[in-house]
Formats: structure tokens, sequence, C-alpha cells
């Protein structure tokens, strides 16, 4: 275990504090539990799942989006798009709703170099996870872009609390031009490739042709980066392979060994993802 995954995963029983719609298809979940699970490092993730329930058998990995600890309890926040049966389950349960976490797991994101300028893109749901690493860097560092896109308007779903947030500069793209610059979220990067000479660090989550094309970014400028790595899971703890990625290393797996990985050891298919 390194610095990037502090501590041990904790079984819990938690109940739903808030469960709130957000337009059609996103949903917001927070989850209080009985007792503090430890550091939370963003970027980690908890596996989520409901007792008995026919149409949820296996646990759902979610990013953690926001997290608190307060020594008697801890609360975790969850932000996730309704596609299936399991977590059309989940946006369906009320307040004070039983359900089981494991959490936290995998690594997180680290802290830049000293000195470094720090660009988060985000593409749709990829804002999950680079939310709460947001608030961590703002308390620590002096400039932080975030580049956040989607396909529309609707689909910024975590725009009013980036908003919300003072000391870091945001940009915007839609695909269809409804809120921001019309365009994919990486083009916004490729806009900053010559602004500044600053050493900079990326960090990217979103679909996997933008996480791909931020890391080509990053090669070409010799510029860190590290990135969110999305597979399916069956367990989130490394017992069923079902979540491994192509690394320079060989076969990782993405619920210990990532999600979050060094872009440089990622390699890329053309046929398949990494």
């Amino acid at each position: 275990m390194n610095d990037r995954a502090m501590g041990n995963p904790v079984y819990l029983k938690g109940e739903i504090r808030e469960s709130t719609s957000i337009g059609s298809v996103y949903h917001r979940l927070r989850i209080s539990l009985t007792q503090s699970i430890g550091p939370i490092i963003p970027g980690q993730f908890a596996m989520v799942s409901v007792e008995g329930a026919s149409d949820m058998l296996l646990p759902r990995p979610f990013s953690i989006h926001n997290f608190d600890n307060d020594g008697e309890g801890s609360g975790l926040d969850f932000l996730f798009k309704v596609v299936g049966k399991g977590t059309a389950l989940l946006a369906r349960l009320t307040v004070g709703s039983p359900v089981n976490i494991l959490a936290p797991l995998g690594n997180g994101f680290p802290d830049p170099p000293a000195g470094y300028r720090a660009f988060i893109i985000a593409g749709g749901m990829g804002i999950a996870p680079l939310f709460p690493l947001v608030l961590r860097l703002k308390a620590s560092l002096s400039s932080i872009s975030v580049l956040y896109g989607a396909k529309s308007q609707e689909d910024l779903v975590c725009l009013p609390e980036l908003l919300d947030i003072d000391g870091i500069t945001l940009n915007i793209t839609t695909e269809d031009g409804t809120r921001g610059e019309q365009g994919l979220v990486t083009q916004l990067l490729k806009q900053e490739k010559d602004k500044s000479e600053t050493e900079t660090i990326l960090y990217a989550c979103g679909p996997e042709p933008m996480v791909r094309t931020v890391t080509d970014f990053a090669r070409e400028r010799k510029a860190l980066c590290w990135v969110s790595i999305e597979r399916r899971m069956a367990c989130g703890v490394g017992a069923c392979l079902s979540c491994v990625v192509m690394t320079s290393d060989g076969y990782k797996r993405v619920c210990c060994e990532g999600p979050i990985f060094d872009a440089e050891e990622i390699v890329w298919r053309d046929d398949v993802g990494p």
C-alpha cells in the first residue's frame, strides 16, 4: 500500500441522509455512516449495495464525490447517472433507507510538486472524483484551472458546486454549445499549450477517448499527468480480476493498483481499451 492508499477499507452499515434527482437522469446520494472510516483521498471509491435487493445482486462501485469525518461518524456523497437497474434502485431509496458500504477503496490522486500549476480536466461524470480534488488543491495551490465538458448544459451536473468555489479558473465546453464553448473539453487544454511556461500537472477523468487525448497531450509536453481509469468491477478488492488494465508493467487491477494511474504507464490499444 502506498501513500495514496492510506488505511484499510471498512465494511459499514449506512443510511441515506439526502437523495436528490438532478435533471432527468442524474442523482446525488448523501450517506451517513455510524463511524469514521479513516483518511479518504480524492480519487478513491466505495462499493455500495442494498441488502436483499433482487435488482442489485452485486455491489456497485462509485467514486467518492465528497466526504466528511468528524471522529464519531462519516458522511459520503455519491454523484451518478441512472443507467441500469442498480442505479435506478439506489435513486429510488428514500431518506433513512439502509445501505451497505465498503470504503475507502483503491488509491487517490497525489498532490502536485511545489510550484506546479494544476489543470483538472473532467468529461461528463468524470467530475465526480475530481471535485474533492479541487477542494483539496485549493487549500495549497495558487493556480488551479478546471476544464469541464459535457454533451449539453443538462449534463454539467456539478457546475453549481464549482461556481461556488472561489479562487479557481473554470472553463466550460458543451458539445451542443448550450453552455460555454462549443466542442470537446480537450480543445480547451490544447488552447493552453503555449500560454505558460510554468511546470504543469494534469489530472483527468472522463470518457476513455478524452483521457487518451489528455495522456497524449501530457506526453507531448512532458507534463506530469494522473488519470482515473474506469472499469466494470464486481468485488472492489482485487479478487474477481474483472477490472484489469494494460500497463507498461503488465496488467494491473483498477480496484487495487488504481483507479488512479500515472498516465505514462498506461498502454493504450487501438482495438480495445487499455
